[in-house]
């Protein structure tokens, strides 16, 4: 199962007043080959396949009903031997949002040193008392419901069942895990969101998803074989079915072109991982994860901002020691509001300004200064009609003012139905800035690629500064064709 960061809705709080290429000891180097292990092997062929349009039956391309990125070709993922600093990291890599291999990035680490072994984790008098998030089927489906257990409970069952634990990284365990030297930059720890841990005997597949953070992974003890597809380049084709959780219910054992015709046309990246090794997975790439073996990883999430990456690059990192763990940081998941719904943020925002109310140039102003928002570079029209929908939805007396009156006498059918409203639309102009910030990141590859540009990161800022997405005298206007799933 991947976790998602949610969707904190955030705007509604504004009622209260507040906003809510390598260094020299660094050496890419080429991909490791595949090994005997299950994983899915490559045909060598010619792409796009002679004789085979996009016009014709969706069946008829190679790859129909086999596994994702299968009997096509798949590009390597870059790889370098280690941890980059953190400026080489969000030059070469977060800014323009690259997938990267770090080899053997974490042998010197207690848990690569001590996660091989079940009865390291059993020592710990917490293995016994505390509960943890069990995953009941090892290919991921999404609607298998979980169950919790002990660690020790776990350890007694995980090799002979259909099972795996995937949580945050229990407190007595950080102290194990070093923090990626590439994150080691005071600007970002500030952006550190939480810790994943994933522990299974092998066999887990999951399902074909995005994330809503940038992360890095680690991998202590096993082997992964992960598929990618670029969100920049393929957010139009890669058809997410269920945006609620940014998932596609595809079978990723037997991909349906004919249900999901969009896969005919992307690129895929295929990346194996050993352990020791880390793996950068940029916001919002489309990819599928499959384990092999006796399999410990650990996620590191922290909130992806183009505009706080640029400006990191010119800050200093701090004095952050090297052998820094998890352990020396405050690493907390946001606290889960979303489940009452932005409707109990409205009450609370609303029963703090008491008699205010606010008109819909007020409420669209509130909705600019989201902390979700930060990175939309242009607002667009489809933006205030997102914002008048959201507005004219709590006006339930139609006075086009704002105020407690709205919110009185709300049976839950209603509240259900307005929190919908409220979601969609900020998702609406959500989707909106991801386009943004994609078209950007495309326009400034190409103009590197034609050599128009020395520098990747310079541009980026330069059209931040602008407020553009696109290198001309005119932009396109953005968000009015966007995608629809995501």
């Amino acid at each position: 199962m991947a976790r998602r960061v949610k969707r904190v809705f955030f705007t509604l709080a504004f009622f209260l007043g507040v906003s809510l290429t390598s260094s020299d000891d660094i050496k890419e180097t080429e991909a490791t080959g595949k090994e005997d292990d299950g994983r899915v092997e490559q045909e060598a062929l010619t792409w796009p396949p002679i004789g085979v349009t996009l016009e014709d039956d969706p069946s008829l391309w190679p790859g129909h009903l086999k596994p994702i990125g299968a009997n096509v070709p798949n590009k390597e993922v870059k790889v370098l031997n280690g941890f980059p600093p953190p400026e080489v990291f969000l030059r070469d890599y977060a800014i323009p949002s690259v997938p990267v291999l770090f080899k053997a990035a974490v042998t010197d680490s207690v848990a690569f040193k001590t996660w091989n072994s079940d009865e390291y984790f059993r020592q710990f008098p917490e293995a016994g008392t505390q509960k943890h998030l069990i995953e009941t089927r090892k290919k991921e489906i999404r609607t298998q419901p979980p169950t919790d257990m002990t660690l020790r409970q776990f350890l007694d069952r995980y090799s002979k069942e259909d099972i795996y634990m995937v949580e945050g990284v229990p407190k007595f365990l950080r102290k194990d895990v070093p923090m990626p030297k590439s994150l080691l930059c005071e600007p970002l720890t500030r952006m550190l969101v939480d810790t994943v841990m994933w522990f299974s005997s092998g066999g887990t597949k999951s399902v074909l998803h995005n994330d809503d953070v940038d992360n890095i992974n680690c991998l202590y003890d096993g082997k992964k074989e992960l598929v990618f597809i670029s969100y920049q380049r393929y957010r139009n084709k890669v058809t997410l079915d269920h945006p609620e959780g940014s998932y596609s219910s595809m079978d990723v054992d037997a991909v349906d072109f004919t249900k999901f015709p969009g896969m005919r046309e992307v690129e895929y990246h295929r990346v194996n991982m050993s352990a020791g090794d880390c793996l950068y997975i940029p916001y919002r790439w489309f990819h599928q994860v499959n384990s092999y073996g006796r399999n410990i990883a650990v996620n590191v999430w922290w909130e992806h901002n183009l505009r706080q990456y640029v400006e990191a690059l010119s800050e200093g990192c701090g004095d952050l020691a090297e052998d820094s763990t998890l352990n020396d940081f405050q690493i907390e998941p946001p606290s889960d509001s979303s489940e009452q719904g932005p409707l109990m943020e409205l009450h609370s925002a609303l029963n703090a300004i008491k008699d205010k109310a606010v008109t819909l140039e007020e409420f669209e102003a509130i909705v600019k200064k989201d902390k979700l928002l930060t990175e939309l570079i242009t607002w667009t029209p489809k933006c205030s009609y997102a914002v008048k929908e959201m507005f004219e939805a709590i006006d339930r007396n139609k006075d086009s003012v704002l105020s407690q009156e709205d919110l009185e006498g709300l049976t839950d059918e209603m509240e259900e139905e307005l929190d919908e409203v409220l979601m969609e639309n900020m998702d609406d102009i959500m989707n909106i800035k991801n386009d943004q910030v994609a078209q950007l990141r495309e326009a400034v590859a190409a103009e590197v690629a034609k050599g128009q540009a020395e520098s990747y990161v310079e541009l980026v800022k330069k059209l931040l500064d602008e407020g553009r997405t696109t290198i001309g005298d005119s932009d396109e206007v953005i968000g009015e064709h966007g995608h629809q799933e995501l």
